[in-house]
C-alpha cells in the first residue's frame, strides 16, 4: 500500500531540523562564552594575587604607583607616625653681627603636647624642668596644652632657649617622657625669630623634583631631603641644601595626637650630595628683630608688619610679620611675609604726589589752596567735614588733606602718578635681583608682590578714579617694604635702592664666595633736590604740627607720614600705616608699619609702635656707642 505524506509534512519536519541544529549551535556558542568568562576570571584572579605578592613579599619598598616608586610600608605607617626635625642639615643663616639666626647646634628642649590632667600627674617633674630653665609654670602649661605638634622650646620673648650640660643632664634624669633634650639646629623652633624672612622648611618629593630636576635626577640629591618652600630658605636653596638630617619618629593617636613615650625613635638619614650646605650673612640684626617681634606682640598685632632700613645702604634691619604660628587660622596663614604683601596705602601715597608736584614745578610748599571738606562730584571727603579752609601745599600734606593732595593728583595726570611712583619704587618688585653665578635674575625673596597703582582696565585719567588714586585709594596697592624704601630713596636723589636682605654667601670656612653689592633699580633717575628737600620738611611738619603730633615726644626727632585705608568689601575695615624716618636732623634710619584690616579707623598702635620702634634704634646706638667707647678705653 502507498503511503502518501502531503509535502507540508516534510516542510514541517525539515523546519523542526533546521531548529534542532540552530539550537545545538547556540548551545555550543554558549558553552564557549562560559569558557571564555571563566577563563577570564582565573587570570584576573591569579594577577591579583601576583599583586598582592609583589606588595607583600617580593616588592614592599619599592611599588610603582603613578609613575611614582612608593614605600607602601611607609605609607601606611604616616598614617600613624610623625616626624620632628632635631637637625636639618642644612646651612646655617647668620645675622649682619656673626649672630645665628637658624642653623647653629646647640642642645635645646622638646616639647610635646600635653593636656592638663598629664601635667598635674608629672606636676613635680614639670616644675623641676621649668624651674631648672628659669621659665614661668603658667606660661609653659599654657604653651604645651595649645601645642598640636611637637616643638623645640624658645623663650617667651623669642629668644633662643639653649641648654647648659648641667641642665641638659638633669633633665634627662627626670625621665619625663613629655620632655626630651635634643641637639637642635633651631630650624623647628615654636615662636622662631624672623620666621617669615627664613621661611618654611618642608618634606615635599614633588616640589623636589620640579624645582631641582637635575640634582634629584643626576642622584646628587634626595627627593625625600627637606626643601625650603619660602623667604630665605627658598631663594637660598641652591646654598642651603643639605642631605644629611637628624629625624625624631613618633607615633600618634588616630585623631593625630602624638603619643609620647611610644614607639619614639631618633634617626639620621644620610644622602650623597658631595657639596656641603654654604653660610648665609643676612643684614638683620637679631636682638632688634627680637625687639621689634615682642613690641608687635605686646601691641596685638595681629595682621601686619614692621620694616627696618638702614638709609645710607639700604639693608634691612629688621623685617618683622604678624601673624607667626605653624598652623593657619580665620585664613590667615602665618607663614605669609606681610612686609612683602600688597596693601592698600591710603594717605602715604601721597608723598608720591608730592614728590611729582614738586618736581614738575606744579606747585611750591607755600603754594595756597582753599579745602571745603569735599569733591562731592568724585565722591571724596575729608576727615574733617568742615575743611581745613585757607591752606598751603605744606599744610595740606601735613594735614592729610583728600581734597587739595585729590586736586593735584587730577592735575599731574595718571601718566606722571605711574611715572613717579615707579621711579620711588611702587608696581614693582624692589628686593635685590641679578646674576648669581649662573643664575641671571636671582631674587633675595622671590615671593615679593609687585603692588600696583592702576589696574588693567580701568579708565586712568578719569577725573573721579585720579582723585581716588591720589589718596591711596581705588586701585591702589603698596608693600611696606616698598613703603620703607620709597623714604630712603629721598635720601639717594631720588634714586631707588635695591634693599638686601643678605649680604654674602659663605663657604663653611667663612670663606666670601658671593657678595651683593648695592645696587639702584633698573632706569633709576635723580629728583630734583629742592623738591626733595621740600618733602622732607613737610614730612617732619606732619610730627610737629600735622596727623602724627603723638610722635613728636619720641626722644629723637622724627618725620613720617600717616596713611588710614578703607578696605573691604564694605569698607568697614581699615589699614593703618605709619611711616617716616629718624632722627630727623641726621636720618640714619626708615621705618614702615602697617597694621591690616582693622576695625577702628582712629587705631593709634601703627603711630605707637613707629614711635617705639625708633626709641629701640635710638637705645641700640646708645649701647652700641657704650661699647666702642669700652674698647677704645682698652686700647
Amino acid at each position: 500500500m502507498t503511503v502518501f505524506i502531503h509535502p507540508k509534512v516534510y516542510l514541517v519536519l525539515f523546519l523542526s531540523m533546521l531548529e534542532k541544529e540552530k539550537s545545538g549551535v547556540e548551545s555550543m556558542r554558549k558553552i564557549r562564552r562560559s569558557w571564555i568568562v571563566s577563563l577570564l576570571f582565573i587570570i584576573a584572579f591569579m594577577g591579583i594575587i601576583f599583586r598582592l605578592y609583589m606588595i607583600q613579599i617580593a616588592s614592599t619598598r619599592s611599588f610603582s604607583l603613578f609613575d611614582e616608586q612608593v614605600d607602601l610600608i611607609a605609607m601606611a605607617q604616616s598614617r600613624q607616625n610623625k616626624e620632628v626635625v632635631i637637625d636639618s642639615g642644612r646651612g646655617e643663616i647668620l645675622d649682619r653681627n656673626g649672630k645665628s639666626l637658624v642653623g647653629e647646634k646647640n642642645w635645646h628642649l622638646l616639647v610635646f603636647p600635653q593636656s592638663e590632667e598629664q601635667i598635674a600627674y608629672q606636676q613635680k617633674k614639670v616644675r623641676a624642668i621649668t624651674d631648672l630653665i628659669h621659665y614661668p609654670m603658667k606660661e609653659f602649661i599654657s604653651l604645651v596644652t595649645r601645642l598640636r605638634t611637637p616643638m623645640i622650646l624658645t623663650r617667651e620673648d623669642g629668644r633662643e632657649l639653649i641648654l647648659t650640660p648641667d641642665q641638659k643632664e638633669k633633665i634627662d634624669a627626670l625621665h619625663l617622657p613629655a620632655v626630651r633634650t635634643v641637639m637642635s639646629d633651631q630650624r623647628m623652633t615654636l615662636n622662631q625669630l624672623g620666621q617669615q624672612v627664613i621661611g618654611q622648611v618642608v618634606r615635599s618629593p614633588l616640589l623636589m623634583k620640579k624645582w631641582f630636576e637635575p640634582e634629584v635626577e643626576s642622584g646628587k640629591w634626595n627627593s625625600q631631603s627637606l626643601l625650603g618652600i619660602s623667604g630665605l630658605e627658598a631663594a637660598f636653596e641652591p646654598f642651603l641644601h643639605g642631605e644629611n638630617e637628624d629625624l625624631l619618629v613618633y607615633t600618634t593617636t588616630q585623631t593625630g595626637r602624638p603619643l609620647t613615650g611610644v614607639q619614639m625613635l631618633q634617626k639620621k638619614i644620610g644622602g650623597i650630595n658631595e657639596d656641603p650646605p654654604k653660610t648665609i650673612v643676612t643684614t638683620i640684626d637679631k636682638e632688634l628683630q627680637r625687639q621689634v617681634e615682642e613690641l608687635m606682640k605686646e601691641k596685638r598685632m595681629e595682621d601686619g608688619a614692621v620694616v627696618v632700613q638702614q638709609i645710607a645702604d639700604g639693608d634691612i634691619l629688621a623685617m618683622a610679620s604678624s601673624p607667626k604660628g605653624t598652623t593657619i587660622e580665620d585664613e590667615k596663614n602665618p607663614w605669609e611675609n606681610r612686609a612683602v604683601m600688597e596693601a592698600t596705602p591710603g594717605s602715604i601715597f601721597k608723598t608720591v604726589v608730592a614728590v611729582a608736584a614738586l618736581d614738575t614745578g606744579l606747585v611750591k610748599p607755600d603754594t595756597v589752596f582753599y579745602c571745603n571738606g569735599k569733591l562731592d562730584r568724585y565722591h571724596l571727603h575729608d576727615d574733617n567735614p568742615k575743611g581745613h579752609g585757607r591752606e598751603t601745599f605744606a599744610d595740606a600734606y601735613a594735614n592729610s588733606c583728600n581734597v587739595v593732595l585729590g586736586t593735584v593728583a587730577q592735575t599731574l595726570g595718571a601718566q606722571k602718578l605711574s611715572s613717579y611712583a615707579k621711579r620711588l619704587g611702587l608696581a614693582q618688585e624692589v628686593i635685590w635681583n641679578g646674576r648669581v653665578f649662573d643664575e641671571a635674575h636671582f631674587s633675595q625673596l622671590p615671593e615679593e608682590q609687585t603692588g600696583l597703582i592702576f589696574a588693567k582696565n580701568t579708565q586712568a585719567n578719569d577725573p573721579g578714579v585720579l582723585a581716588q588714586t591720589g589718596i591711596g585709594q581705588h586701585d591702589v596697592k603698596m608693600t611696606p617694604l616698598q613703603a620703607v624704601n620709597m623714604i630712603t630713596s629721598l635720601f639717594h636723589r631720588g634714586k631707588t635702592l635695591e634693599p638686601r636682605l643678605v649680604k654674602e654667601i659663605c663657604d663653611q670656612n667663612g670663606r666670601v664666595l658671593y657678595r651683593f653689592r648695592n645696587q639702584f633699580i633698573p632706569g633709576a633717575k635723580p629728583i630734583k633736590a629742592d623738591a626733595l628737600n621740600a618733602v622732607k620738611k613737610m614730612m617732619r611738619k606732619v610730627v610737629t604740627d600735622g596727623t602724627g603730633k603723638s610722635v613728636s615726644r619720641a626722644p629723637w626727632p622724627l618725620a613720617g607720614k600717616t596713611g588710614t585705608a578703607q578696605v573691604g568689601v564694605k569698607k568697614d575695615k581699615y589699614n593703618k600705616w605709619m611711616i617716616g624716618f629718624g632722627p630727623a636732623d641726621h636720618p640714619r634710619y626708615a621705618v614702615a608699619v602697617v597694621l591690616r584690616s582693622v576695625p577702628d579707623d582712629g587705631d593709634p598702635r601703627a603711630m605707637q609702635i613707629f614711635q617705639q620702634v625708633m626709641e629701640l634704634l635710638a637705645q641700640m646706638e646708645k649701647a652700641e656707642k657704650k661699647i666702642d667707647e669700652k674698647d677704645d678705653g682698652q686700647k
